[in-house]
């Protein structure tokens, strides 16, 4: 496979069970690294490969858009670069970055359908919402995502008599 690095056995042409369990006991240990390092971000599906990679999946059920978001925010936060982005013939993109982190190779994924001007998901390629305003050029209002938003207040008058 080209750019994948194939992890040299020990005193054998073989790969045994010990090598494997190694490889993802080390992915796990970076995993809880990146955690404790960026506790501010959401939580994403982690898999840890046979092979001791670790690959994050980005998905907010219903939110083509805060799926791309948190996708770029865990990428940005990894200072992962070189996005590779597919688009399909069904209006979907599945967008990909990988990187290798010492000697564990790193991966994100998300697939997103595309948007179209109203947010709606559509065939016919990404597209921001924009508003005029009154003061300059129109501006992006795509709402945030539903991890970016702030907590609403709490009841601060308690809870209401039945």
């Amino acid at each position: 496979m080209p750019g994948h690095q194939r992890r040299p056995a020990a005193r054998s042409s073989w790969v045994s069970q010990a090598d494997r369990a190694q490889w993802q006991q080390q992915a796990s240990a970076e995993l809880a690294a990146i955690l404790a390092a960026h506790p501010d971000l959401p939580a994403i599906t982690w898999t840890i490969t046979p092979g001791g990679g670790l690959t994050g999946q980005a998905l907010v059920p219903g939110d083509p858009r805060g799926s791309r978001e948190l996708f770029t925010a865990w990428r940005q936060a990894l200072g992962l670069q070189d996005v590779q982005e597919t688009n399909m013939g069904d209006g979907t993109s599945y967008v990909r970055v990988h990187a290798s982190r010492g000697s564990i190779r790193v991966t994100l994924t998300v697939v997103v359908a595309n948007m179209d001007a109203t947010g709606n998901p559509s065939c016919r390629g990404p597209r921001p919402v924009q508003a005029a305003d009154a003061n300059g050029p129109a501006v992006d209002v795509a709402p945030a995502p539903p991890w970016a938003r702030p907590a609403p207040p709490p009841d601060l008058a308690g809870p209401s008599p039945a």
